[in-house]
């Protein structure tokens, strides 16, 4: 048997084959201490027993509730080793959105911490402390499920969908990260991803099938690039994988510092269009032996193509393309009639597919296709093979939105928009700002003579009740009436640049706090702001945040991610910057700074999702 067969039998069996060669090598590392590969196996194998008792049918979906930390990666392990599927339930997403992932994927036990299980009581709950680790069971009894993992992604109905992906394509998967030259050696790797987004399946699996060692940030390392520039440095992290927003913000962060992590040597990039920009040039120009690896691939299929940037990043592409298949995947493009130049939607096939949508045969049945006797799923995105048979990604053929890594489709916040009774019209589109993409709602209102102001608050609550946090817009600008194109259609791309917004300008002879008020306006793409308003209820986005800590800094005015976030208005951030102490001794305030800062934390955006 080829290795290449040998992989796609089991998830679990090269790790613990990998524990059986290193026990006492760290096989996690985390602010709570080491975790090595001896103990990690005596972990899965406690959440196994516990989860034994609960006869699991193979093929079933377990839901695991819990931040990243060493015991959820055991959960997540021994739920792959007993033959079952994990859903991975962000806490951060409202109930109403969590409701709906169970409704679909209908687990009936879970792992998780108490405070999710008050939430949720339609799943009975394990507890995720495995204090039955003390029983230290020899070995698994692995078995190998039809599914590896669930995980919802936007749809247009108005809901979330679950991909159910098959085991036997993620090990494949696998199979090719443990046979690559760079990739297949351990390494010490930055555990960045949530778990609810499918890169940190490849950040886990991978890591650990090799005899790596997983790094675990804070979040607020995480969310700061200087912290994560700190972090890598200290623990002499030698491979990430990071969307591109982070890449770009973590490259800046470097630049600026005049700094570069000497161990750094394997950048995967995956989630959005990669651009290679001046501070990613300078970034990999400092160490020879550095790769930046572009990895392609939709959640319904993981990655399935691969393109590796090395040599002088002078002469690199500013749109790479997005490489070859992997070996396990196969590719056709559907060329468009009026198309001259090859271009046409790119369709998926091969040992890479998901089984589906769970429990939605109507939604499977729509993207998952057969054609020409094999089964295809069709991306939706547009592309075309380059002089050097390698694919070139040319954008969406649809208005799906991809913002920070998540993939959005308009269509699914327009309709909770419209349930709202104030709301007639709905089109929401991103609009590019001085920092990115920013998601805006477009409103017509029921009542024309509407106060923008009320209605937009109360659109902002309404949106942050039933919409994952990266989905909910930034801005609203209401109309009287949408603009249309000549065929009668709304005219988005009118819309998209309807606020186009221009380069952040300082003004240094001003007094701090205009400066600073001026500088939120400008990222929020707001006319003013009342000094004592919480950014984080008027727009701000982590993305937002990394922006005006770059920008404070280049005009001499250091904070961090933290700072902000217990800090989250102008008025006190232009106390901090002032050296002003601010009272922290009154019990009942320091109470509600700390729940303003949870349900800020609960709102930021976090990279996920693929293109």
């Amino acid at each position: 048997m080829t290795q290449a067969a040998a992989t796609v039998l089991s998830l679990w069996e090269p790790i613990a084959a990998q524990a059986a060669r290193t026990p006492d090598d760290v096989a996690i590392r985390s602010a709570a201490g080491d975790v090595t590969y001896a103990q990690l196996v005596a972990m899965v194998a406690a959440h196994a027993a516990a989860l034994a008792p609960h006869a699991l049918r193979q093929g079933e979906v377990i839901a695991l509730g819990a931040e990243r930390t060493p015991q959820a990666i055991a959960a997540l392990l021994a739920i792959v080793a007993s033959g079952a599927a994990y859903l991975p339930l962000d806490p951060a997403h409202s109930d109403a959105w969590l409701a709906a992932m169970l409704e679909d994927a209908r687990p009936r036990l879970g792992i998780g911490d108490e405070r999710l299980a008050e939430r949720l009581p339609s799943v009975t709950w394990c507890a995720l402390d495995a204090s039955s680790a003390s029983m230290e069971p020899k070995s698994i009894e692995a078995k190998n499920g039809e599914l590896a993992y669930v995980l919802f992604t936007s749809g247009s109905t108005g809901r979330p969908k679950g991909v159910a992906m098959r085991t036997r394509a993620v090990a494949h998967l696998l199979g090719w990260h443990r046979a690559h030259a760079r990739l297949g050696r351990a390494a010490r790797t930055l555990q960045f991803a949530p778990l609810s987004f499918d890169v940190s399946f490849q950040e886990i699996f991978s890591t650990l099938a090799t005899g790596g060692t997983l790094i675990l940030p804070s979040d607020a390392q995480r969310r700061d690039p200087w912290a994560l520039l700190e972090l890598i440095e200290q623990e002499r992290i030698e491979r990430i994988f990071v969307p591109y927003v982070a890449l770009q913000g973590f490259a800046e962060a470097a630049l600026s510092a005049s700094r570069t992590p000497a161990a750094l040597r394997d950048v995967i990039t995956a989630g959005e269009q990669l651009r290679i920009t001046p501070a990613i040039r300078a970034l990999f120009d400092a160490a020879q032996d550095r790769v930046l690896h572009n990895h392609y691939g939709p959640t319904e299929a993981h990655v399935v193509t691969a393109h590796e940037l090395s040599g002088d990043p002078a002469g690199w592409p500013e749109l790479p393309p997005i490489g070859a298949p992997l070996p396990h995947v196969r590719v056709q493009i559907v060329v468009e009639p009026a198309s001259d130049n090859g271009e046409g939607e790119l369709l998926l096939g091969g040992d890479c597919l998901a089984a589906g949508y769970i429990n939605r045969p109507e939604l499977t049945a729509e993207r998952f296709v057969d054609r020409d006797g094999a089964r295809w799923y069709r991306s939706g995105d547009r592309v075309r093979w380059n002089a050097h048979r390698e694919l070139e990604y040319l954008g969406r053929l649809d208005d799906q939105i991809k913002i920070a890594g998540y993939r959005i489709e308009p269509a699914e916040i327009e309709a909770v928009l419209c349930r709202h009774a104030q709301v007639a019209e709905a089109v929401v589109v991103a609009e590019d700002g001085a920092v990115g993409k920013n998601l805006v709602a477009h409103i017509v209102p029921r009542d024309i003579a509407a106060d923008e102001r009320a209605l937009s608050e109360a659109l902002r609550a309404h949106c942050r009740d039933l919409l994952a946090h990266y989905m909910q817009p930034q801005a609203f600008v209401v109309h009287t009436v949408l603009p249309q194109t000549s065929s009668g259609k709304i005219d988005r791309r009118a819309l998209a640049h309807a606020r186009t917004q221009h380069a952040l300008a300082w003004d240094a002879s001003a007094p701090l706090e205009r400066q600073l008020a001026g500088l939120w306006q400008q990222l929020l793409g707001l006319a003013r702001i009342d000094s004592c308003a919480n950014l984080f209820d008027i727009g701000a986005t982590s993305l937002s945040v990394v922006h005006a800590l770059a920008e404070l800094r280049r005009h001499g005015h250091v904070l961090s991610v933290a700072q902000i976030y217990e800090h989250p208005s102008v008025a006190a951030q232009v106390l901090l910057l002032s050296g002003a102490h601010i009272e922290r001794n009154d019990a009942p305030a320091a109470q509600a700074r700390g729940e303003r800062q949870r349900e800020a934390l609960a709102r930021f955006a976090r990279p996920g999702g693929r293109r």
